[in-house]
């Protein structure tokens, strides 16, 4: 009885894994590691080399992603893999399409093929646009504006058709914006990548590898005019995949909720509370907004909250103290 993890290299599929290890489970591990480095992998097999199977796999060859699942015993899969840059989304548009959606419809082919009947997706909240209503529930309509965000509201879509088909049971986990790291400090966010998020921005500067931390936009129609941003701590989001995976057992075919906070917080807030918690000043450089990006996006989780027991526990301060902590100690890697 296995777990298939895709993206296993990257920040939130190696989290899982991570800790999906540390709790028992056996995992079989894929990435192309187009969006992660191997030292990840390296550093987990080196903690636990008995029940950690890892296979460089791409998801768009599925000859290799079969062979690489079959016969594994695999009974539960748990699908992070995807290109996640908005700003490189609207560049590359092609590429995004074809990694995200026909490597989740390659992914499930396998699982047909395999007879693997149970999937957690790795979604965003993104798929629901420029929303009018505030917070964000499950219930709101899905108008995704940027080509990543629409990539992801497509690869749901096709879950879902194949779950209303009866191929299988989902569970489509819509993240907000997770920072920070797992307090054992082993898989952290790289700030190297060209397209990387909000954090690693934070962490250039602070390593003086980049002058200054852009905002894209200070006219939104927030409380200081910088996008405003439902910011949870990527092990209270790890959380929300252990308590989803059991209720997997409780639905008919296919199911959505949201794991965010409830709380806005706007970029801003998030340099303060970083300049606060590093002791360090971060020159910030005001640019023009970037194609894709929406005012105001935080959620309503009563949902999560009610249905699987889940709730965000950590608070910002623990996002970037947390993040902070795990760039000083894997320094040397990158």
């Amino acid at each position: 009885m296995s777990l298939l993890v895709t993206g296993a290299a990257g920040f939130i599929g190696g989290t899982f894994t991570y800790e999906a290890l540390k709790k028992g489970y056996t995992v079989i591990g894929y990435d192309n590691f187009s969006n992660s480095k191997p030292e990840t992998i390296k550093k987990i097999k080196k903690l636990f080399p008995d029940n950690f199977i890892f296979n460089e796999v791409d998801l768009k060859d599925s000859d290799g992603l079969n062979k690489a699942v079959e016969n594994k015993n695999i009974t539960q899969v748990i699908h992070f893999a995807a290109l996640k840059s908005i700003p490189e989304s609207e560049q590359f548009p092609e590429k995004y399409w074809d990694n995200n959606l026909k490597g989740t419809e390659n992914l499930l082919n396998t699982m047909k093929i395999n007879n693997i009947k149970e999937l957690i997706f790795s979604s965003s909240a993104s798929v629901y646009g420029q929303s009018a209503k505030q917070p964000i529930t499950e219930e709101s309509k899905v108008e995704p504006l940027s080509v990543y965000a629409k990539t992801k509201a497509a690869s749901e879509e096709l879950i879902q058709e194949r779950a209303l088909k009866g191929e299988l049971k989902a569970i489509s986990l819509r993240y907000f914006n997770p920072l920070g790291a797992h307090s054992d400090l082993v898989v952290y966010e790289n700030p190297m990548t060209d397209f990387g998020n909000v954090m690693p921005k934070l962490h250039r500067v602070f390593l003086k590898k980049d002058n200054n931390f852009s905002i894209f936009g200070d006219d939104y129609s927030t409380r200081d005019g910088t996008g405003e941003r439902d910011y949870l701590h990527i092990s209270d989001l790890i959380e929300g995949h252990f308590l989803a995976l059991p209720h997997l057992k409780n639905i008919s075919g296919y199911d959505v909720f949201n794991l965010g906070t409830g709380k806005g917080i706007t970029v801003l807030e998030l340099l303060n509370t970083f300049e606060k918690v590093s002791g360090v000043s971060i020159q910030k450089k005001i640019k023009e907004r970037r194609s894709g990006d929406v005012d105001v996006c935080y959620s309503d989780s009563s949902k999560s909250n009610k249905i699987l027991g889940w709730s965000a526990e950590r608070s910002l301060f623990d996002m970037c103290d947390d993040s902070i902590k795990s760039l000083k100690k894997n320094k040397d890697e990158f």
